[in-house]
């Protein structure tokens, strides 16, 4: 009898356990909401950049676009997963064109990441300014 209690209660310890580990990785693994604008800002070696940004968001699935000096450029392959968020902006201009790869973090209504261009990488932070 007492073998039975201990099988039961090391039973019941170990699906403790488990529920409350998947709990915390559900928990970790449900995106945040960036949905909204936001107004991102980086140093760049023509100065401080600052631009408005619109996120769409269906799920982890990013859509939107941001303003710039030259026009709209519209978001690539947007995604989040947590609170780590990536996406992707090619610039053209003149017959040209370059493609700008954004990650970073969020946090309630701040980011901050890196943006990777051919010509190097730039720190960015952002702010949602309107829902």
């Amino acid at each position: 009898m007492k073998r039975a209690h201990v099988l039961l209660g090391g039973l019941l310890l170990a699906l403790f356990v488990a529920a409350s580990a998947s709990g915390q990785e559900a928990e970790q693994e449900k995106a945040v909401d960036v949905t909204g604008v936001w107004e991102l800002t980086s140093e760049t070696p023509r100065g401080t950049m600052v631009r408005k940004l619109t996120f769409e968001q269906d799920g982890t699935s990013l859509t939107g676009n941001m303003e710039t000096q030259q026009g709209s450029m519209a978001i690539e392959k947007g995604s989040i997963e947590g609170n780590k968020i990536s996406f992707r902006m090619t610039f053209s201009r003149g017959g040209r064109s370059m493609q700008m790869v954004y990650k970073g973090t969020v946090d309630g209504d701040t980011a901050k990441g890196t943006m990777e261009t051919p010509r190097g990488s730039i720190e960015w932070t952002a702010k949602r300014i309107s829902t």
